[in-house]
């Protein structure tokens, strides 16, 4: 299995929380951010979001990033950072800014077009509820299939729409906060390149087993793109990959290999108290090496055994890998 890297700048960022809004280190610009991964050797690309442009232009950023050999592999749509998303975005019943929404959406299919990156990105955070009554949601549903066909439409053919569900946070519910609502937004609107993000985190948050979800995407080819890290599960920990769900993360690449995923494998981490370029690093090598223990799956006799839906004896093969 081929195995591309791409980290969004924000692994270099410097972030903060809410207990500590300042932050843990000195705040860094979009430059800083592409220096600091271009220190990475195995990093082929970067993701962005379309406000990214505020501090510089496209046109400036995408010659930072080509001047430091890397590419564009997806443009985020940021439509959650601003207080004007405060109660919705995509989803708003306010025409005004669902419109101001949808226009953020397009900006990132034009800033992707400009860097050249095959797609962009819908996390829809701002998008949901937090209290019982709070919204209609057959409304809601409405508002929002409306919005990303609208956003989908401007970027075809050319430029995939990804799709990131997550279950909670901002909000204490987000709308598309599963595989199956993300994977049913798709159908729903029977494009082409409409798709999924799958984030390794918040496929645990959702209570899903993260290697089922890539192969029940790729069942309707719509397995658009990765975001690794790793979390407890409870939360959107974003740490680095493989150091909590070790088994989870062997499970989830041997199931990209199955499906023949051919995206990119990006980091999506916030490493709060942490150097970035070194959690990065131990990020790739960790994907990396568990990647290859994924090659050392005797996947013939695996398949054998699953037949017989036996714990023990598809541990048996597995553990091998692992324990020899």
């Amino acid at each position: 299995m081929e195995l591309k890297f791409s980290a969004g700048l924000w692994v270099f960022a410097n972030p903060v929380d809410r207990f500590c809004p300042a932050g843990y280190a000195e705040p860094s610009t979009v430059v800083d951010q592409i220096e600091a991964a271009a220190k990475l050797p195995d990093l082929a690309a970067v993701e962005c979001h379309q406000t990214d442009t505020d501090q510089i232009s496209t046109s400036e950023l995408k010659r930072r990033i080509e001047d430091k050999d890397l590419a564009c592999s997806n443009v985020n749509t940021n439509v959650w950072g601003d207080k004007r998303w405060k109660l919705g975005a995509f989803a708003s019943c306010d025409e005004k800014l669902r419109t101001e929404a949808i226009a953020e959406g397009k900006r990132a299919v034009d800033v992707a077009r400009e860097l050249e990156s095959p797609s962009i990105g819908l996390w829809l955070g701002s998008d949901g509820f937090d209290y019982p009554f709070q919204i209609n949601f057959t409304r809601q549903w409405d508002n929002l299939i409306a919005s990303i066909r609208e956003v989908a439409e401007y970027a075809a053919p050319d430029i995939k729409v990804g799709i990131e569900y997550k279950l909670k946070e901002p909000r204490t519910h987000m709308t598309i906060g599963s595989v199956g609502k993300a994977l049913s937004v798709c159908l729903e609107l029977g494009m082409e390149n409409v798709g999924v993000v799958i984030d390794f985190g918040h496929a645990l948050m959702a209570r899903e087993n993260p290697g089922e979800s890539v192969a029940y995407l790729a069942r309707h080819r719509k397995l658009f793109n990765v975001h690794f890290n790793d979390a407890y599960g409870e939360w959107d920990d974003d740490m680095i990959p493989g150091v909590i769900h070790f088994w989870e993360t062997l499970e989830f690449l041997y199931y990209c290999q199955r499906v023949k995923y051919e995206g990119w494998f990006g980091l999506d981490m916030f490493p709060f108290r942490e150097d970035s370029v070194k959690a990065a690093d131990m990020a790739i090598r960790n994907i990396k090496a568990i990647a290859q223990l994924v090659e050392k799956i005797d996947v013939p006799e695996l398949l054998k055994a699953q037949e017989k839906m036996g714990a023990i004896e598809t541990q048996e093969i597995v553990r091998k890998c692992i324990f020899s």
